[in-house]
């Protein structure tokens, strides 16, 4: 098919039906009429509970269960929703209605309640005006709804496809775990490029080493440049203070480009819905340790991912000082039960001698070094080579396996410590080894063992 033909076809998947909309308005205007009636019989006073995120710009895709209801407060409520008494009273609420909910957590919690098969973030904010400084990342989230909805005009579709082109390809969202795209920047692409394949063209043009956009005509690129260090630079437009794309990695502004690219070649649908199925199957699996240990309970997914991504640097820096190469890691979760930690090595099994490195032979630490090795039965040396001396010795831990456990043990965690000690060493040498983990988990494996993304054909 052609981009045009591919495109058409994808509007219709990207676009909810009136019926999934009637029930998203039904919910959402059950929940307004109920918090601001429940909020005045507490007292609360000159506020407004409004509907804000992909729902209230219309740019939310089909099958999306999360609408975000806002609680906008005057500044004389700072205090009490900094203290949690906002929420106190919003659980009273949800006690009081018989409603299913739990507590979040962002900057300050918030309360999630389960309406109708929906989740709706019930989220507390302070009303300020635009290029004010918030009082919480929350304040910001109704400038950034009527923003967009003044600036986006007929263009929602586009958003929704470009949403879906993002979360097809796995680089949609700002949390930790994915250091992607967000709705608001998805919107904010559309609106300064036009359309979605207008915004296509130009990701398949954009540099690794940075991209820069400044609707508000604030900043030139070397002054944004030397402010926000990001690879990933889009000057949010109510606030020229902040970097709405702060949360993209260079990896994900990498995988963006080409996959921009690849549409452009090879257009098709699976851009739009993901591909299920990995076709592609190497002549050789490289030999890997997968870590299976479970969630953590009660910790929000970005405290978790942020451990998880800290843990991952610190195993690859310390195996790679005890001899070991690792040629591709990645981690996954279903944020609910269980956590893959995923680790590819050139080998699992090192040799059982080492060389050492010692002291150059003019420096005071050389005498002390022949001390040590001298009479050591179990070395082979001490020997220069170049202007050192060196030693082969036995290595301390040549398994990986026992080096990963070793490391764990000394590692710092805080939230992941008891699921480490309760971690599950799998370790594969051939697909055979993954018969172990349920569909869902192997899935995810063998996408990493095969490495190649679905959508390069």
């Amino acid at each position: 098919m052609s981009i045009d033909e591919v495109i058409k076809k994808a509007i219709s998947i990207v676009t909810p039906s009136a019926e999934e909309e009637g029930r998203v308005n039904d919910t959402v205007n059950f929940v307004i009429d109920l918090l601001r009636d429940e909020l005045r019989k507490r007292g609360y006073q000159d506020f407004d509970v409004t509907v804000q995120g992909s729902i209230a710009k219309g740019t939310w895709l089909p099958g999306d269960r999360d609408i975000d209801i806002f609680i906008i407060l005057p500044r004389d409520y700072v205090d009490k929703v900094r203290k949690g008494d906002v929420i106190n009273d919003l659980m009273d609420v949800a006690i009081k209605r018989n409603l299913k909910w739990k507590i979040k957590y962002a900057q300050h919690p918030y309360i999630q309640l389960l309406i109708n098969g929906f989740e709706v973030d019930v989220v507390p904010c302070i009303r300020i005006s635009p290029g004010e400084k918030p009082f919480t990342a929350a304040d910001r989230t109704p400038l950034h709804t009527e923003f967009v909805k003044s600036r986006l005009g007929q263009r929602n579709t586009d958003v929704r496809l470009l949403k879906a082109f993002f979360k097809a390809v796995g680089i949609y969202g700002a949390e930790i775990k994915v250091q992607g795209f967000s709705g608001y920047v998805s919107e904010l692409l559309i609106i300064h490029y036009g359309s979605f394949i207008d915004t296509i063209r130009a990701m398949s043009r954009w540099s690794t080493r940075r991209v820069f956009i400044d609707m508000t005509g604030t900043y030139n690129e070397r002054d944004a440049a030397r402010k926000f260090r990001s690879p990933v630079i889009i000057i949010d437009p109510v606030d020229p203070n902040r970097n709405a794309a702060a949360s993209i990695s260079r990896e994900t502004l990498a995988i963006a480009i080409a996959a921009s690219r690849e549409f452009l070649r090879n257009p098709r649908i699976d851009f739009f819905v993901g591909k299920r199925e990995v076709e592609y199957r190497p002549s050789r699996v490289l030999p890997s340790i997968v870590l299976r240990m479970p969630y953590p309970a009660n910790v929000s997914p970005d405290i978790v991912w942020g451990e998880v991504k800290r843990l991952m640097v610190s195993l690859i820096r310390n195996l790679r000082k005890l001899g070991f190469v690792v040629v591709r890691s990645s981690s996954w979760s279903d944020d609910e039960n269980v956590i893959l930690l995923m680790l590819a090595f050139e080998e699992l099994e090192l040799p059982p001698f080492e060389l050492h490195e010692g002291p150059y032979v003019d420096s005071e630490a050389a005498e002390n070094f022949l001390r040590k090795y001298m009479n050591d039965p179990n070395v082979v040396g001490p020997f220069i080579r170049g202007s050192r001396w060196y030693v082969i010795r036995n290595r301390k831990i040549p398994s990986a396996v026992d080096a990963i456990k070793h490391l764990l043990r000394i590692v710092s965690l805080k939230d992941l410590r008891d699921s480490v000690n309760h971690a599950e060493y799998i370790i594969i040498k051939s697909l055979d080894d993954l018969n172990i983990l349920n569909p869902r988990e192997r899935g995810v494996v063998e996408e990493f063992l095969y490495a190649r993304p679905w959508w390069l054909a």
